[in-house]
């Protein structure tokens, strides 16, 4: 019976390390960051319509609406960019705080089994002590 314990003992124990070693692999601060980027609030710019030829009269302003319009792209997609990174900053430092939470939860979880396995390790110590004793 002292055998089954051990093993049971030790298998617990076990699974607790791994769960705990899992769990603060994801803390490194060299890991990359996710690969899929979270979805982001920020609206989309708005598809630029296809560009028709001018006309031979306004091909003069054409140039200057085109840069306009290039760099009101370039604006959107930069503020775009950025709405994307405070986003995955923010993503990456919940799930940091959330692995954080899982390792103790985790430790937690095998102090729990490590006094339930004392208390039952002595009460089945006290238990077969006692009838050892009234058979001597």
């Amino acid at each position: 019976m002292n055998m089954t314990r051990k093993t049971l003992t030790l298998a617990a124990l076990a699974a607790s390390l791994s769960l705990l070693a899992a769990c603060s692999k994801s803390d490194d601060a060299s890991a990359p960051p996710p690969a899929a980027p979270a979805p982001s609030t920020a609206p989309t710019p708005a598809p630029v319509p296809p560009v028709t030829p001018a006309p031979q009269e306004q091909q003069n302003s054409a140039p200057a609406d085109q840069q306009s319009m290039q760099d009101k792209i370039k604006e959107s997609t930069d503020a775009a960019k950025e709405k994307v990174a405070q986003v995955s900053q923010a993503v990456s430092d919940k799930a940091s705080e959330l692995a954080h939470q899982a390792g103790e939860a985790a430790n937690d979880a095998r102090e729990s089994v490590k006094e339930g396995a004392a208390k039952a390790d002595a009460s089945i110590q006290n238990a077969v002590g006692n009838s050892n004793g009234g058979s001597k």
